[in-house]
């Protein structure tokens, strides 16, 4: 670290929503179109059962097409839901005390008052912003979800942002 002082030192504690908006960040990403293909593949298969005509093979391929709707549909909405809030409780992610320091030219995340892991500005690979939270990906693979409400006032807001844009 080049300086003594961080320039923005912020500390949270994330809750389950929080925790939910940041794994949505990371696992679907920003774009629409990856959090829809599926689906649409899935209709896609469903009207061309209906072209193909209900009385020969089509009404094989609608009842797949709406199989996977279905599936999808179950996966997004309650099981994967279901499962990150079990394992949130089970691990007790939000009982943790966890934070980042920015300085000059890198940034050091801390848990539990200790710090863990130092990174340069030029290690993230992706800063995404949510409902809630921040999602900071690096090129290692290591995802920080920052709440933010985690922030004092808007001007730490700014300058956190403005740190991870590129």
């Amino acid at each position: 670290m080049s300086d003594n002082k961080p320039a923005l030192s912020v500390r949270y504690f994330l809750n389950l929503e929080e925790s939910q908006d940041g794994f949505a960040l990371a696992t679907f990403g920003k774009k629409q179109i990856s959090r829809f293909l599926t689906p649409l593949v899935s209709v896609g298969i469903v009207i061309w059962g209906f072209y193909l005509g209900m009385n020969g093979v089509g009404r094989y391929y609608v009842a797949l097409g709406l199989f996977f709707i279905l599936l999808q549909l179950i996966m997004r909405y309650w099981f994967l839901p279901m499962m990150f809030k079990r394992q949130f409780i089970k691990y007790q992610f939000g009982k943790s005390e966890q934070g980042i320091d920015l300085f000059q030219n890198a940034a050091e995340l801390f848990s539990s008052g200790r710090p863990k892991q130092a990174f340069n500005y030029t290690d993230v690979n992706k800063f995404t912003t949510g409902k809630l939270t921040y999602m900071i990906e690096l090129k290692n693979k290591t995802v920080i979800i920052v709440p933010k409400r985690a922030f004092a006032n808007s001007a730490d807001q700014t300058v956190f942002e403005n740190t991870f844009k590129k």
